[in-house]
């Protein structure tokens, strides 16, 4: 209870707690105003709380989803450490079993150069040829696959290490000045691995400064070779193969070799659909799912029925990303062959309250019908209908639209994929090399052996892909909760500022009131004072007895 100073003080007045009362009515009056200000803050505080948890579980999700990236429904071993091997190309990946030997490993050639001062000994001026190609003993034979380069050495690059940066701008080319711990220095060139990738240097010397031939290894290759380059050679169940390096994605199609040693025997090589560890990982994604799905749920629940209300009910942002989640489960998956794929061909059902469920024996019977759609839900798969088109996409940065593109060659060479221009090369064995750069087709990558004229080429987005890159625009700086969240906290200050401008209104009614109530004390003081004057004198006016 307020101490009421004035009426202690004042008692000849109403008597009344004049302190009470004005805080009665100041409460009366502003309470309501006030608590629906506060309230306002609690809320726009609960729903900021809300994002986050909605942007944490978001989060756990994208993280599953990229873990899935590269994931294999099936199972390779290797006998022996000598090779290594993992599937590369979901597509074209299948089961197999095999018998390989490697007799021997790729190489690089090597070539020294040696006997010079210092790291940065000065060389003589002229230019040198740099032809790739095979040397047998001391012959050389061209590799037209290849360009052929010309370094000039000038005063501006001629030292030692000055040559070996002009080498090492050349593909195909590596060059190294090495100490060698007695004084001298070495010029070290390696070439790449594989017999036709061996170099032969051919010097043409500056007349008015002559010595420069001593790079030159066009008449004395074995002079200056430490390695000669090899290729590797492999026996596939007993057929001998050969390959420029050592690690190889040719050998049986979607798998990658890699080749660490040569093997005294036969090394057994299998793949088998493992469908209890592909089933695994998509349960492991339904339940992630869920989850996600389930915090959404309870965050927006209007509070019918008995429900708790949650704290971003009716919340526009979040009862979109809900929308877009669920459609996303849903929708078609194209680009995994003429027709789209759906989640719900590998058994999974969408139920009435938004979540997912699979049961083990509907997923294995979809699975060992169409092993493929365990990638739609985990692998992003470029594919072609022609066996001689390799189709691939490995940028982070240029990603292709889902879908089906031709693929043609003119009778000039140029390509197109979807319509849009491709950019060509020319690898090493003789592959053609046709890139996308701009349009739906962008960051589409085309391996082409053999005479092609035209082909259909797919680009599939898997679930786990699609889903990443939608949470990655949801959860960003400038994403929708991020926007949202701005707005709360923007909402919360001009709710501060209104809250501090009626607790200054409140001392304002309260001193209206004080100053209202201390005139009547004064009136009613002054009243009783006059009474009592007045019974005073009508006291004296009475006869004494």
């Amino acid at each position: 209870m307020a101490v009421d100073y004035l009426s202690a003080i004042n008692r000849q007045g109403s008597g009344l707690n004049i302190s009470e009362i004005v805080d009665s009515l100041v409460e009366a009056e502003t309470a309501p105003q006030v608590n629906r200000i506060q309230k306002d803050i609690d809320n726009r505080n609960a729903a900021i709380s809300g994002y986050a948890l909605v942007a944490n579980e978001l989060g756990k999700l994208k993280t599953f989803t990229e873990s899935l990236n590269g994931s294999s429904a099936f199972s390779v071993s290797s006998s022996s450490s000598s090779i290594d091997v993992k599937v590369n190309n979901q597509a074209d990946a299948k089961e197999f079993s095999a018998e390989v030997s490697v007799n021997a490993l790729a190489k690089a050639q090597t070539l020294e150069f040696s006997g010079f001062s210092s790291k940065n000994a000065t060389i003589n001026l002229g230019s040198i040829a740099i032809d790739f190609g095979s040397w047998t003993d001391n012959t050389f034979s061209i590799n037209n696959a290849k360009v052929s380069e010309n370094i000039n050495v000038t005063s501006a690059n001629n030292t030692l290490s000055g040559l070996a940066d002009s080498l090492s701008a050349i593909d195909g080319v590596n060059a190294t000045v090495t100490d060698k711990g007695d004084g001298t220095f070495s010029l070290i060139v390696n070439s790449d691995t594989g017999e036709k990738n061996a170099l032969r240097l051919s010097v043409t010397e500056d007349s008015s400064d002559s010595g420069l031939s001593v790079f030159d290894t066009s008449t004395n290759n074995a002079s200056k070779q430490v390695v000669a380059a090899q290729d590797a050679s492999i026996n596939l169940n007993g057929v001998a193969v050969t390959r420029e390096t050592n690690t190889v994605i040719d050998l049986i199609d979607g798998y990658e070799f890699k080749l660490n040693s040569v093997t005294s025997s036969a090394v057994s090589v299998t793949s088998t659909t493992d469908k209890a560890s592909a089933f695994a990982t998509i349960n492991e994604f339904v339940n992630m799912y869920n989850t996600v799905a389930s915090t959404i749920s309870n965050l927006t629940q209007t509070g019918i029925e008995g429900q708790e209300k949650g704290v971003l009910a009716r919340d526009i942002t979040v009862q979109s990303i809900q929308r877009s989640l669920r459609s996303i489960i849903t929708s078609e998956l194209p680009g995994f062959g003429d027709d789209g794929r759906y989640l719900s061909e590998l058994g999974v059902k969408t139920m009435r309250d938004g979540s997912i469920s699979i049961s083990e024996s509907d997923f294995n019977k979809a699975f060992e019908r169409e092993p493929i759609l365990f990638d739609v839900v985990v692998n992003s798969i470029a594919s072609s209908d022609n066996p001689l088109v390799s189709a691939s996409q490995s940028s982070s940065v240029l990603i292709p639209t889902p879908g089906a593109y031709d693929f043609i060659v003119g009778d000039d060479g140029t390509a197109t994929l979807g319509g849009v221009s491709l950019s060509e090369s020319t690898l090493s064995d003789g592959t053609k090399q046709y890139m996308s750069i701009s349009g739906d087709t962008k960051g589409l990558k085309l391996n082409v052996s053999g005479s092609v004229s035209s082909a259909t080429v797919y680009f599939g987005q898997s679930l786990a892909d699609k889903l990443t890159t939608f949470i990655e625009d949801i959860v960003s700086a400038t994403g929708d909760l991020e926007k949202s969240k701005s707005r709360a906290n923007s909402l919360i200050s001009e709710y501060n500022e209104n809250k501090a401008a009626m607790e200054a209104k409140v001392e304002s009614i309260r001193a209206r009131y004080m100053s209202q109530f201390s005139a009547m004390e004064a009136a009613v003081s002054g009243f009783n004072k006059t009474g009592e004057f007045l019974t005073g004198f009508i006291d004296s006016m009475k006869p004494n007895k």
